[in-house]
């Protein structure tokens, strides 16, 4: 399979994988083969990229249905919570729960899914929601990898699903407004972290160690975070885990007021940031499970070579491996495959899609 732009999408590609809308519902089935009007609907509703089959690619599998299904249902539950909140000021979290144990469980059963897996595309429309399961899944993910137990897992999945539930008590022309925060909209931004917490404090089924992630996902290890300025241990471990989490997410992400971060440039901030903004032994299990570039993702090499990624390297994830299908002039060459770890002298210059 192969991701593109559904700018570049031709009648006639055929789904790899379902695609689904903002509250997590199903738009297209994998499989279906897309025509004008379905093109033009999925712009319409935001839609930026697809995964469409290609001969070229098709040892890449798609995403395991059952995984996807759990995601969108989660996507769905904190949609509904974030929703009933907004209308009826209600706070109620526990469908919100049960969509964290499928994901905790998927993931302890499936230790080895690869971290290409784990984050959904966004579009503007449904950023919120889809961050807010993104800042879930890779904490889950850490969580795996540091052999919490599935109690634990549970916690950290309740926190880090819920981490910007504050941000509903925030005025939506602040939220959205597109372009640099004044100093005043940027002080009442940041009182989310305490108005989520407020919201949160008294469910008796969210313990201390999930709602201090909600509280505390904005500090920083140097202390110059935000509410309180903790620095160091004084943060939770659960709050640290969600904050490199969030704030990987968020910076890869677009927005309506700018592009997100290229994947290289993002893997070098979270580097650069330990024990400053993150916890430097969650950057080193950063740097040694996460992948950086989509499987069928196309890139351009610094030698001027064009193909597709089509797997990675553990503890490289900025290396990954790439077919080559295009020479320096964008002809089409006999495919071959480059291990960008044994190279030195060549890495990925742009993602291409």
């Amino acid at each position: 399979m192969r991701l593109i732009s559904l700018q570049r999408a031709k009648e006639g590609d055929v789904l790899a994988q379902s695609v689904f809308g903002v509250d997590g519902c199903l738009l297209l089935k994998e499989g279906v083969a897309l025509n004008r009007k379905y093109i033009n609907k999925l712009i319409d509703l935001g839609i930026v990229y697809v995964y469409i089959e290609d001969g070229m690619l098709d040892d890449i599998k798609p995403e395991d249905p059952q995984f996807l299904e759990v995601k969108m249902e989660a996507v769905k539950s904190i949609s509904g919570v974030f929703s009933k909140i907004q209308n009826t000021g209600c706070v109620d979290v526990k469908n919100t729960i049960n969509a964290i144990t499928n994901i905790v469980e998927y993931l302890l059963e499936n230790k080895d899914i690869s971290s290409i897996y784990l984050l959904e595309l966004k579009t503007f429309d449904n950023y919120t929601y889809v961050h807010s399961l993104n800042t879930c899944v890779l904490s889950l993910f850490y969580g795996v990898q540091m052999s919490y137990s599935k109690p634990m897992l549970m916690d950290l999945g309740a926190g880090a699903l819920l981490h910007d539930i504050g941000k509903t008590r925030i005025p939506i022309e602040i939220l959205n407004k597109n372009g640099k925060l004044t100093d005043k909209e940027y002080d009442i931004m940041k009182t989310h972290p305490e108005l989520g917490y407020e919201m949160i404090k008294n469910l008796d089924y969210i313990n201390a160690r999930g709602k201090s992630i909600v509280l505390e996902h904005h500090e920083r290890i140097d202390g110059n975070g935000y509410p309180y300025r903790l620095k160091g241990d004084k943060i939770s471990k659960y709050a640290r885990i969600a904050c490199i989490s969030d704030v990987y997410d968020a910076i890869v992400s677009d927005r309506v007021y700018r592009k997100g971060f290229l994947a290289n440039e993002a893997y070098e901030f979270i580097l650069a940031n330990g024990g400053t903004f993150f916890d430097m032994d969650l950057v080193n299990i950063f740097r040694n499970n996460f992948s950086l570039y989509p499987l069928g993702a196309c890139v351009k090499l610094t030698n001027g070579l064009e193909g597709f990624v089509v797997g990675h390297n553990k503890g490289f994830p900025d290396r990954p491996i790439v077919r080559i299908i295009y020479d320096k002039s964008h002809n089409k060459i006999s495919p071959f495959e480059i291990n960008l770890v044994d190279v030195i002298d060549i890495s990925i210059e742009s993602v291409i899609i």
